[in-house]
């Protein structure tokens, strides 16, 4: 009984220390890059953005308005791929990262299905303006940046297909 016992404390630190180092790689490669890219969006873009619009809580927009004045005489400052080119990329690598997070120890198909789909997702909205198809901006920092962090992400999580 206690040969039983010990074993199952094993397996279950074995366990516990596996979903530790899957949140943990969940917390690192995909929430913060996407938290931080919504961080840089809120503070240091124009209020007439879509994403303004879409904030219905008066507590949460406010508090991103009082930021954003506070924080908008940086965005004056020439560094505008950080302010515009930075998020997108941000949000490329979670999305890419997610997918092979999700999919390291998954069937080849349904990898490169997703690892498709992320990317498509992740380019095509900037391709999508270029061809008129999506309203904004085309810019090709904004493809630049999100190719690279698709890249990144790639590399980091040396994939093999």
């Amino acid at each position: 009984m206690v040969e039983s016992f010990h074993f199952s404390i094993r397996k279950t630190g074995w366990i516990d220390y596996y979903l530790k180092m899957h949140i943990r790689k969940y917390i690192t490669h995909v929430f913060l890059p996407v938290f931080l890219g919504g961080v840089i969006y809120s503070l240091f873009r124009d209020t007439d953005l879509v994403i303004f619009r879409l904030i219905d809580n008066n507590l949460l927009n406010n508090l991103i308005l009082s930021l954003h004045q506070i924080f908008m005489p940086i965005a004056g400052i020439r560094l505008q791929w950080l302010w515009y080119s930075l998020p997108d990329a941000l949000w490329c690598y979670a999305g890419i990262s997610f997918v092979l997070i999700c999919w390291k120890e998954g069937p080849l198909f349904f990898k490169v299905l997703w690892l498709f789909v992320a990317t498509v997702l992740s380019l095509g909205f900037e391709v999508g303006q270029l061809l008129n198809m999506v309203p904004g901006t085309f810019c090709v920092y904004d493809l630049i940046f999100s190719i690279s962090a698709i890249a990144l992400a790639l590399s980091n999580w040396e994939v093999q297909l």
